[in-house]
């Protein structure tokens, strides 16, 4: 029983329509559980990053070893690099010049008289003179060493005024309440007033009306605000005018060349496509407007979660549109891929994609992925212990489609059932039976039975058991083995390899005979319906031969025993005739 190639292709467009609905579902769900275990394996990873932040630890490099009797906890967070420079912005963000002179390298005397302005003209440097990232200051306590720069100094980045360039730099000192700490060098905050007399006053803030620049949310102008806002539909107005002339040239282009990988970036990256450059546009939008610098470093990481999430999508969409134009060419001939292994691929392809997606937000977000990755090492020891049977699975699916055992539309038998293959997934493989039951077989005990595919064979096997009556005279069923032979060697539908009509033995209650042959056909209903004319015609041929079918039949001979009785009374009787 095998499918044309023909029925095959409609089996599966049909399914392919009325399930792509549950197919997406399953597959979101399918993702949702990598992303889970994925987070399970890094979880000891960042939490103990967590952990560490809030208690004021910072993770040691490999080969450093410290008293943890000597540790002190800095309250104010300046044991790390990283540590130093975000508390004193988060201090002068929140107008405590008084609390962000602590992070200076000052003596006490200095620090009540100008730390506090000294802390000012600092923030002002930071917000509109800085080069650098937070990000990536270094957060251990023994900082990082830099070609040229002290081993008790970290260079975190340069003013830039005008013409003057002057490095911003962080010293490692000796506290007697908070243990090593960083701090703003001297050598630095002693180029701090100069630098400041040199900034230029913003005329933007000059034209504007008094309330917009006096009025502040957050330390911040409230005309800042507005224009941050007012930017977002500037910025998607441009992208969606960028989008469109590129997809006019493109699609110009496309005229006169064929390049499938440039037809699918013309088919699926629209609405990506306008997500990035919006976030790009916006952006630039957002350095003019001269935000703390603190903000811009959140902001910095905002935009850099939505694009990753806009690449994202775009190789998500190209994913998808390469996955439906291979499948295409599939079904479009014997021997091209199997439509299944590229819809395993798309499917692989699009968890790698969310896995180094992941990767790439906790590294924007800030998490350090050295320590993440070696915790995933050990998540991903637990995982392998308990998701064993998913392993297997899995592993069983690709061996399946990369022997190409099974396609997807294909009638196949395992063990005892026959159905239709309509879906390959990561974990099992759904089959669709002659009863229109759902039948679904776990991949790794596939890979293990089994597998009789019924749509690669060019004919299709007729083999029957007729059951004749006892009384059946050898005249007669030579002669309707005869008729049968004839009957079968005159149709142009029965193949002439194999065709037998012969007496197979002697049944309980009939003498057997068997018809073997083969039916030219490669279609489903059409064997059904060639096998219920010939069934027919040898119906007509038995009665033609005089003789029948056989019927169940039992004979039973019935013995009346006597009872010990009765016995006795014969023997008396028989005594008395014979006088003994």
């Amino acid at each position: 029983m095998i499918w044309q190639q023909e029925g095959s292709k409609g089996v599966l467009e049909l399914f392919s329509r009325l399930n792509s609905f549950v197919l997406q579902k399953r597959f979101a769900l399918r993702v949702l559980f990598v992303i889970i275990l994925f987070a399970c394996a890094c979880a000891p990873a960042v939490f103990g990053q967590v952990a560490d932040k809030q208690n004021g630890k910072s993770t040691q490099g490999p080969g450093h070893q410290e008293d943890s009797s000597e540790q002190h906890l800095d309250p104010l967070g300046r044991s790390t690099p990283h540590g130093t420079l975000v508390g004193f912005l988060q201090a002068v963000q929140r107008e405590n010049y008084r609390d962000a002179a602590q992070y200076l390298q000052l003596s006490k005397l200095e620090r009540s008289t100008k730390g506090e302005k000294l802390s000012r003209q600092l923030r002002g440097l930071m917000d509109e003179a800085f080069v650098g990232r937070i990000g990536a200051v270094n957060d251990t306590q023994q900082g990082s060493p830099q070609y040229s720069v002290p081993s008790d100094r970290e260079r975190i980045g340069e003013f830039r005024v005008n013409d003057s360039r002057v490095n911003v730099e962080l010293v490692h000192i000796s506290d007697a309440n908070a243990g090593y700490i960083w701090l703003f060098s001297s050598s630095t905050l002693t180029e701090v007033p100069g630098l400041f007399d040199q900034l230029e006053e913003d005329e933007l803030e000059a034209g504007l009306p008094k309330f917009l620049v006096q009025k502040q949310i957050l330390n911040t102008p409230i005309w800042r605000w507005l224009a941050l806002l007012l930017a977002i539909p500037i910025a998607m107005a441009i992208s969606w005018t960028v989008v469109a002339l590129l997809r006019g040239i493109l699609r110009v282009w496309l005229r006169k060349r064929t390049h499938p990988l440039l037809q699918n970036l013309h088919d699926s990256s629209r609405l990506p496509t306008r997500l990035i450059f919006t976030v790009l546009f916006h952006w630039v939008a957002v350095q003019f407007l001269h935000f703390p610098l603190l903000f811009r470093e959140y902001y910095q990481r905002l935009a850099g979660v939505l694009l990753t999430a806009g690449v994202s999508w775009l190789i998500f969409r190209l994913v998808g549109q390469w996955a439906e134009r291979e499948r295409a060419k599939a079904l479009a001939g014997s021997r091209a891929r199997s439509g299944s292994i590229v819809l395993l691929g798309q499917r692989l392809l699009n968890v790698v994609v969310v896995i180094v997606a992941i990767f790439i937000i906790l590294s924007i977000v800030g998490f350090n992925m050295t320590t993440a990755v070696a915790g995933l090492g050990i998540g991903s020891i637990i995982i392998a212990f308990a998701a064993q049977k998913t392993l297997e699975n899995l592993i069983g699916g690709i061996s399946i489609l990369s022997d190409e055992v099974i396609r997807v539309g294909e009638v196949c038998r395992i063990g005892e059932e026959i159905g239709v293959v309509e879906d390959i997934s990561l974990r099992s493989t759904r089959f669709r039976t002659l009863d229109s039951s759902e039948l679904s077989v776990p991949n790794g005990q596939l890979a293990n039975m089994n597998i009789e595919n019924l749509s690669r064979h060019d004919r299709t096997a007729f083999r029957t058991t007729i059951e004749l009556q006892r009384s059946s005279s050898p005249e007669q069923l030579r002669c309707l083995l005869t008729n049968i032979s004839t009957m079968l060697e005159q149709d142009p539908r029965v193949g002439r390899n194999i065709l037998r009509v012969r007496l197979t033995g002697f049944g309980e209650s009939s003498i057997d005979a068997e018809i073997h042959c083969e039916i030219m056909t490669a279609n489903f209903n059409e064997f059904f319906a060639i096998r219920e004319e010939l069934l027919l015609r040898v119906i007509e041929l038995i009665a033609e031969s005089g003789t029948a079918l056989a019927l169940p039949s039992r004979t039973l001979y019935l013995n009346r025993d006597e009872t010990t009785e009765q016995k006795s009374l014969s023997w008396k009787q028989h005594q008395r005739r014979t006088g003994t």
